[in-house]
């Protein structure tokens, strides 16, 4: 059995497609649509619990949650690839930003974009909390100095050369600039997101 992703349009599966592009490994990609209730049926909650995706099948080992996955792609493939460091202090660095760039990072930008922002994905006016828009943004800015102050001293998270840890950190900018979300002012983050951006396994 080989690598089969599950996934949705604009959603976090995205950033493991990407990841699985960069390694340039195969795999099969099955979308599915919640509408119809395949995210629910008794197959596809034993590979993720949750109900949502990505859901991800690895040689008959099962995973859910972008990061995870992420973590487990850059353990097994990335260290003969380039992309993941070997042990040390290098593959700490990877373990917490690539955790960060997602429970950090973009969970308080997306509680900003609900309800600080009009967005595709924002909450109706009446729905919206300004004391949670103003707490997620102070916090979303908060983290977004601290990846400032890391890409200035490189052009990607571990240094001079983009590895798997960037890929969680980018997508969810990626996808904020894509809303609507804006982060003026930060110039390293700025360049470092178009160097990301122009990566030909993103496109793919």
């Amino acid at each position: 059995m080989g690598i089969r992703l599950y996934g949705m349009p604009n959603s976090t599966a995205g950033r493991v497609r990407w990841a699985l592009e960069e390694l340039g490994i195969g795999y099969d990609y099955v979308e599915l649509d919640r509408g119809k209730g395949e995210t629910r049926t008794p197959e596809y909650l034993a590979i993720n619990p949750t109900g949502k995706v990505p859901g991800f099948v690895d040689g008959g080992q099962r995973y859910f949650e972008s990061a995870a996955i992420i973590l487990h792609l850059g353990e097994t493939y990335g260290r003969e690839r380039g992309l993941w460091p070997a042990a040390g202090p290098a593959r700490a660095e990877a373990l917490c930003w690539t955790v960060w760039g997602t429970t950090e990072l973009n969970a308080y930008m997306m509680q900003w974009l609900y309800h600080g922002c009009d967005t595709p994905v924002s909450y109706a006016p009446a729905d919206r909390s300004k004391a949670t828009a103003d707490y997620n943004h102070g916090q979303f800015l908060r983290n977004l100095d601290a990846l400032e102050a890391r890409l200035s001293g490189g052009e990607y998270l571990l240094g001079a050369a983009f590895s798997l840890a960037d890929i969680p950190a980018a997508a969810s900018l990626l996808n904020g600039l894509a809303l609507g979300g804006k982060f003026e002012g930060r110039r390293s983050v700025a360049a470092w997101l178009e160097r990301c951006r122009a990566r030909p396994a993103f496109h793919r």
